[in-house]
This record gives structure tokens, C-alpha cells and sequence, in this order.
């Protein structure tokens, strides 16, 4: 009804009901401030709404004046005793802690599932002087564990020790099985296929399946069929036949063939599961006509050629006749590509039985694989064992996009990426450039094959400087594919640095340095030097040395690195973020040739001769006198 007014009373909580103090409030009064309270003294307020009806039953509180309040302690650890579990609910009960001086106004309750499950609030309200509740909401066949908070005027308590670990009881399934499908397997059977429904709907542990079937007295798609019945006071009941009952108590079956039926029937089928407690709804009937069952049996003997290099013969013989389950009515054709099945899989239909078909448009040199499958009026039968073979070579696709890197303005670096469908055994490419506008009058076409176990890449060093070069690349199996082209225009660039200064050459021993004075660096820093070289008989130039640092002007390298004997101009190019620079001047022509040591000059060679030439003759002479002294000795003394 319409609330007219509150009253409030207070007492001391000593005293009896006739010392109260009592105030009617407003209907719109939400908050009462009592004073002359005494300190530290516990008061009981009670307040009480009216209606036309006349004053409900009164609310209590109670209340210490005192300012050394603080927050509860927490309850004790929580019991359930074991006759109190139930499937859905469990009672729990606590003794309360100190309430800090300040009166508990209520209790809250935590659950948490087990074993991995966060706390959770349970939403019910529990009043301020329960020792004991029921909660509810809980899983059935689930571990919890719980634990309680208490709360005053000053705040939450620490929540309390957690119970022990209990598991709820077990309860009937909630949920059906999911009947995926029932096609007729034989002329008197069928094969039923089904999911189970999820864990947590069997609230339990799973005994089995329970299927239910009955024949029909109806025909559901072919119209009602007139029955003569006897009685004419016989129910619905009595004409619908009952349901027979498989129990299957393998729990990880997932199929199920129904055999023992009448032909020419069409049939009911449900199933459930049950579990200790007992049985779960069933699932939504299932119809299926008895009589036409698909072939159980997969065509024999499949054979599979390649025609060309986007046609596949296939051939093969009907199923076994014991395993048709009647007249086949075509075939359906399964094929695929080896490497990527999920993306290629396609199915060519035949509605008539014939026993060979042709697969067109497919990809050149391809291994496919192809299953074959027959059909009646009832449906599909089992496919047959997969078959590989792959079409034959064809001209492959065009390369990938063409990259041009390192650009000069006499050379560039060409890479390309190979044909996406190389249909057959790559056996090279062939890249063809030309400039876009003739040169001096002359438009040369050059043409170069490449291996087909070569890089994918290609240094072109006989360009003009700032000429647009058209370049082809196309592929070749037995035969050249469509090419894909790009153009690039030679350096140098516009913000590409101006030529450093003519470089100066040394050498010492094996070793050459180049040294050269820096050029304009254009619209961005110098970020590296390149070092050009060129056989001085008009040779073309090419990179020798790159990624020389910014902050030098001389590098050093070995002949070694050189042809011996031949003689070598250098440039420099300086390299900034919008390219290679305009080149240097060339330096004068060097020879390559080392400088033989001293050890193996001829001139060396020759005072060694004539060092050993005197050395003997120097030795025969001293023999000679030796031999004269001896000589003049041996007369003396006769």
C-alpha cells in the first residue's frame, strides 16, 4: 500500500519497552539523528511503516554509542555437514566473530569451484544474526569450497578461513544429445550418428546412451495414409506404438547402427543420457524412411592418368553388387591438390552411372588426388581409397614482381621471384632489356638466359646514364610462360650527391689505396662511399668495393682482389638516402701486376752467380797452392 508514516523508537537495550523514545517521521523521511544518547551503552532502535491497514511489523537494531568502534572479526571457518550437501545447495553455518563494537548489519558468502575457479560473490542478502544458510545456485557433481565476510557500520571483516573441499551431489542430465544424422545403412537398418552433450550438462558421471524408436503409423512426408481401426473409442495413444529402448552403456560411442527393421517403414528415433540419478530429456525426434539404404561399398579398381596439363582420365568399377543396396544413379568425384587440400577440394557429380569422367581446368603439374563415391535414391555411399597423379608440364606463370637495387649510372642489380605456378620442372629464364627511347639513334635489345639452378638475380652493367631500360623476365619449362616487366631509369637521381674529386692512386707492394677529396653531398648527408673499377681496354665498370664509411676519403685493398697483369681505372661514387651519386672522374690506369721481390729480380740472381763463380775459382786456387808448397817442400828435404 501507500506508506503514511514511520515511527522510530530507542531504548537502552537494559531497559524495558515502556522507557523507549518514540517519533513519528514522514513518509518521505529516509534518516533519523537521535541525540542525548549516553556514551558507551547499547541502544535498541526499531522502526515500523503504516499504511491504511494500520503499522507493520518493526525493524531492530541495535546500536553502541561509543567511539572505539572498529570492524568485525571475521566469522569462523564455515561447516557443511555432509546430510546437508545437496545437488544444487548445500547449507553452511558459522559462528560469529567480535562485531568490533558496531552491530553486524549482514554476512556475505564466496564460492569458488574447483579446482581452478576464481571466488565469486553469491548475490543473496544473509541477515545481520544468521549463524547458518543455504546456498544455492551451485552445479550439480561440482567441488566448492566457501568462506564468509562479515560487515558493519565501519567496514567489511577479513573473510574467514575456507571450508573444507565438498563435491555436490549428482543430478539427472539437463541436456539431449545433438542427433547429427540417420541415414538408412541397410534395407533394414540404420546408422545413427550423435554428440554427447557437454560435461557440464550431465551433472554426473555418464552410465550410457538411451536410444528410443517406433515405427510410424503415419507417413510425415508423403501425406496421411487411412488406417481401418476397430475401436472406435481407441485414444491417440493406442494408435502410436510405444518406443522401444536400447541402453548402451558404452560411454564413448559416438555412433550406432539400429538393425532389425521393418522395411518400407518410416521410423521415430530419439536418444538421451542418463547417469546415476537418472535420465536426461530426450532430443528432438528424428524421422527416417526404412527400405532405401545407400551402398555400403566404394567403387573398386579407380585408376587415374594425366591427359594433359589440365586434364585428369579417371576411371574406375561400380561397388561390389551385394554391397549397391540398389540401382546406382551416378557417381560423385572427389578431387583435390596434394599440397592444399582445404583450399582446392572440388566434387564433379555424374548422374548417370557411368564408370570414367574427365577433370578439366586444373592447375599444370599438379599432383592431385581424387575418392570416389557412389549414390542410390537413399544417398551417398563410402568413399573410395584416394588415387594420386599429376597433370602434365605446361608453360609456367610469370615470375614474381621484379626488384632493381644498387643502381648506378651504368649498372644495376635485377632479382625477381619465381613463378607462382611453375606447372612443371623450371628449367631457367630469360631477361630482356632494352632502353625505352633509342640511344644516340640505336635501341639495343639484349637478351640473356639464365639457368634455372642459377640466383634469381642478375648484375646488367652496360647501361647509359639517366636512360628509362624496360626489363622482360619470363620462365620456361619445355616452354617459355607470359613475362612481367618493369622500368627503371639509371642515376643519378635527383638529391643524389655530386662526383667526389679525382682520385689519386698509390701503391705499395700488393697493395693499392685510392685517396679522393669529398664532392657536394646533395639534399641529404653522405652516408657511405662505393669504389668503381673498369679494365682500362674499355671495359665496363663495376662495383668493387661498397659500404666504404662516410668519414673516410682513402681505402686500402690487396691486388689480390684484381686480375693479374691487367691494368684497372677507379672512380668513386658517393651514396646518400636518395641514391648513388654522379660517378668521379678516373683515376689514371693502374697495372695489377705485384712487384716481385727483390730475391727473384734478375739482376739479384746475377750477383749471386758471379758471388758463387768467384767463390770457386778463389777455392781452386788456394788448392793449387797448397799443392805447389807441398811440392817445393818434398825437393828440400831430398
Amino acid at each position: 500500500g501507500i506508506i503514511l508514516a514511520y515511527q522510530l523508537t530507542h531504548r537502552l537495550n537494559t531497559t524495558t519497552a515502556n522507557a523507549a523514545v518514540s517519533e513519528v517521521l514522514g513518509p518521505s523521511t529516509r534518516q533519523y539523528t537521535a541525540t542525548g544518547l549516553q556514551p558507551e551503552a547499547t541502544y535498541l532502535f526499531r522502526i515500523a511503516a503504516q499504511t491504511r491497514k494500520g503499522w507493520g511489523e518493526a525493524a531492530e537494531a541495535l546500536v553502541v554509542t561509543t567511539e572505539k568502534r572498529d570492524r568485525p572479526q571475521p566469522p569462523s571457518k564455515p561447516l557443511v555437514r555432509q546430510e546437508d550437501v545437496r545437488a544444487r545447495s548445500v547449507l553452511l553455518s558459522w559462528e560469529p566473530g567480535s562485531d568490533g563494537l558496531s552491530p553486524v548489519r549482514f554476512y556475505t558468502v564466496q564460492t569458488r569451484e574447483l579446482p581452478s575457479g576464481e571466488w565469486a560473490l553469491h548475490p543473496a542478502s544473509i541477515s545481520h544474526n544468521a549463524t547458518a544458510f543455504v546456498v544455492d545456485r551451485l552445479k550439480p557433481f561440482t567441488s566448492y569450497k566457501f568462506r564468509v565476510k562479515a560487515t558493519n557500520d565501519i567496514g567489511d571483516s577479513e573473510y574467514s578461513e575456507e571450508s573444507e573441499s565438498l563435491t555436490t551431489l549428482q543430478a539427472a542430465p539437463e541436456e539431449a544429445p545433438t542427433i547429427l544424422s540417420v541415414t538408412p545403412h541397410t534395407t533394414t537398418s540404420v546408422l545413427i550418428r550423435w554428440q554427447p552433450p557437454s560435461e557440464d550438462k550431465i551433472n554426473g558421471i555418464l552410465l550410457g546412451f538411451r536410444l528410443r524408436y517406433r515405427e510410424l503409423l503415419y507417413d510425415s512426408l508423403r501425406g496421411f495414409t487411412l488406417h481401418g481401426i476397430g475401436n472406435p473409442g481407441a485414444t491417440w495413444a493406442e494408435l502410436t506404438p510405444v518406443y522401444a529402448v536400447h541402453n548402451l552403456s558404452e560411454v564413448s560411442l559416438t555412433q550406432y547402427e539400429l538393425d532389425n527393421l521393418s522395411k518400407h517403414r518410416r521410423y521415430e528415433i530419439r536418444m538421451s543420457v542418463y547417469n546415476a540419478v537418472g535420465e536426461g530429456p530426450p532430443s528432438p525426434p528424428q524421422e527416417v524412411f526404412v527400405g532405401e539404404a545407400v551402398p555400403t561399398g566404394a567403387p573398386q579398381n579407380v585408376a587415374v592418368k594425366a591427359a594433359t596439363a589440365t586434364q585428369l582420365d579417371v576411371t574406375w568399377e561400380p561397388p561390389p553388387a551385394e554391397s549397391q543396396n540398389g540401382d546406382i544413379q551416378g557417381y560423385k568425384i572427389h578431387f583435390w591438390e596434394a599440397q592444399r587440400q582445404n583450399e582446392s577440394a572440388r566434387v564433379k557429380t555424374l548422374f548417370l552411372p557411368e564408370t570414367g569422367v574427365k577433370l578439366k581446368n586444373l592447375t599444370g603439374y599438379t599432383s592431385y588426388w581424387v575418392s570416389i563415391a557412389a549414390f542410390n535414391a537413399a544417398g551417398d555411399g563410402p568413399r573410395s581409397t584416394p588415387v594420386t597423379a599429376r597433370t602434365q608440364q605446361a608453360a609456367p606463370s610469370a615470375p614474381g614482381s621484379i626488384r632493381f637495387s644498387e643502381l648506378t649510372t651504368t649498372s644495376v642489380n635485377v632479382s625477381w621471384e619465381p613463378p607462382p605456378l611453375p606447372n612443371g620442372i623450371l628449367e631457367g629464364y630469360r631477361l630482356v632489356y632494352e632502353p625505352c627511347m633509342p640511344v644516340d639513334g640505336v635501341s639495343k635489345i639484349v637478351t640473356v638466359d639464365v639457368k634455372g639452378n642459377s640466383p634469381l638475380w642478375m648484375k646488367v652493367k652496360d647501361l647509359a646514364e639517366g636512360i628509362t631500360y624496360r626489363f622482360r623476365i619470363r620462365a620456361k619449362t619445355f616452354a617459355y610462360g607470359p613475362d612481367v616487366e618493369a622500368n627503371i631509369t639509371t642515376g643519378p637521381g635527383e638529391g643524389a650527391p655530386g662526383p667526389p674529386g679525382e682520385p689519386f692512386i698509390s701503391r705499395y707492394g700488393s697493395a693499392i689505396t685510392i685517396h679522393w677529396t669529398s664532392g657536394d653531398p646533395g639534399q641529404g648527408p653522405i652516408t657511405r662511399y662505393v669504389i668503381e673499377a673498369r679494365p682500362s681496354d674499355e671495359g665496363l665498370w663495376d662495383i668493387l668495393i661498397k659500404d666504404i664509411p662516410k668519414e673516410v676519403t682513402s681505402y686500402t685493398f690487396s691486388m689480390d682482389i684484381l686480375k693479374q697483369g691487367v691494368s684497372y681505372d677507379f672512380r668513386v661514387i658517393a651514396v646518400n638516402d636518395y641514391g648513388y651519386g654522379t660517378p668521379s672522374t678516373p683515376s689514371p690506369s693502374v697495372s695489377a701486376q705485384k712487384a716481385n721481390p727483390f730475391y727473384e729480380e734478375w739482376w739479384f740472381l746475377v750477383v749471386i752467380a758471379l758471388v758463387g763463380l768467384i767463390f770457386i775459382l778463389l777455392l781452386v786456387f788456394v788448392l793449387i797452392i797448397r799443392g805447389q808448397s807441398k811440392k817445393y817442400a818434398k825437393k828440400s828435404d831430398s
